[in-house]
């Protein structure tokens, strides 16, 4: 068996449209994906507007107002909403509206703040942030007054609405802060994965007899057919480990895509996941008319409900686990990709070693297929 293992895995890695298949794609994918999503995060960011602020008479008179707006708007203020230029009045503030020197400007109008924006502020994604802000300030300002009206004293009826606002805190529910590009990287692992099943199919046609002459006097060898398949059957799960290894490699360290604190243990599903591909392949290498445009065919059709293909495929994959929660079991890429997601989205280690598991099992099943097969495609059955 040996011998047949170091001649499959050289042949392999010699063949360089396999390793353009298995390597070169994951690669070319992982570049698109951070070009795609290199903008995704700056999209929900909250940028500082410069906006005028008018400081007349009624600015002046609205306690607190000043220094709710000096909180936003500093330069080490966690959240940085404003960039505020001073006018004196609302005629100054408007004509910068006006020139294009702000987007907008807040005035003191029958004791309110009020802000006004042109059409490109108003369109800006910190001007909700900024407007919840100016709710939130008044809201406030008006308990307060109903509280020092009631009789409270001002120090206490400031502490109560502190108090009542503070009635969230926040959660982390991951491992790591979920970011909306990693599960699009995980269906990518999945799915290169299932690519190992082209190496397979490559490697178990030489071991058949009808694929061709050569193949078949190889069958004619005192080797048993499970010592020659599992041979072969290891030739190719080292070569697409190997592969997936390098192009997980390019991905954390390259694109910079963070996999969570148990990064190592995707060395494990990586392996598990390509051992289930390779052996699917072994199964499909024995019908000597399948081409090899249809095992990838197979690949791209699974990976649809996986999520790969973008948020329509995302949505697709979470409606077929909702509805049809057996389907999607039974696919085993997906399977491949909550692999992943039981390392970093889980607390337990469980439902990763469930997957192994259940990956590994379905290993042995396309082996125990392959085996049974291999069995009617040798000399005796031609």
């Amino acid at each position: 068996m040996r011998p047949v293992f170091r001649y499959q895995v050289l042949r392999l890695l010699r063949d360089r449209i396999l390793l353009l298949w298995t390597l070169g794609m994951p690669i070319a994918l992982s570049l698109m994906f951070m070009m795609m999503f290199s903008g995704l995060e700056a999209g929900y960011a909250v940028d500082p507007i410069r906006v005028g602020i008018v400081h007349d008479d009624a600015y002046a008179a609205e306690a607190g107002l000043d220094g709710a707006l000096d909180a936003v708007s500093a330069d080490d203020a966690e959240l940085r909403l404003l960039d505020p230029v001073a006018y004196d009045t609302a005629e100054q503030a408007e004509a910068a509206v006006q020139e294009g020197d702000t987007v907008g400007y807040i005035s003191v109008q029958d004791g309110t703040p009020v802000l006004h924006l042109s059409p490109e502020g108003n369109d800006l994604s910190t001007t909700p942030v900024l407007r919840a802000m100016l709710d939130t300030y008044v809201h406030s300002r008006d308990e307060i007054t109903s509280l020092i009206a009631a009789g409270a004293p001002p120090a206490d009826a400031a502490a109560a609405v502190q108090d009542r606002h503070a009635f969230t805190t926040e959660l982390q529910v991951t491992r790591v802060p979920g970011k909306p590009e990693v599960p699009y990287y995980f269906a990518l692992l999945a799915f290169t994965s299932g690519m190992g099943m082209t190496i397979a199919v490559v490697a178990i046609r030489e071991i058949t007899a009808p694929s061709g002459p050569l193949a078949a006097r190889r069958n004619l060898g005192a080797l048993p057919r499970w010592r020659l398949l599992l041979g072969t059957l290891s030739a190719a799960w080292v070569c697409t480990w190997a592969c997936l290894v390098l192009a997980f490699v390019f991905m954390r360290f390259v694109v910079g895509v963070d996999f969570g604190p148990y990064a190592a243990l995707c060395l494990l599903a990586i392996g598990t996941s390509s051992l289930m591909a390779c052996a699917a392949g072994s199964v499909l290498g024995t019908f000597p008319r399948m081409p090899l445009g249809g095992v990838s065919a197979i690949s791209c059709l699974l990976s649809l409900f996986c999520g790969l293909y973008g948020t329509a495929s995302q949505r697709l994959a979470n409606a077929v686990e909702l509805s049809a929660p057996l389907a999607s079991q039974l696919n085993p890429l997906w399977k491949a990709t909550r692999c992943f997601y039981g390392l970093l989205y889980y607390d337990s280690p469980e439902p990763f070693a469930r997957s192994c598991t259940v990956l590994a099992g379905m290993a042995v099943v396309f082996f125990i297929i392959a085996m049974i097969r291999m069995r009617r495609t040798n000399h005796e059955h031609l």
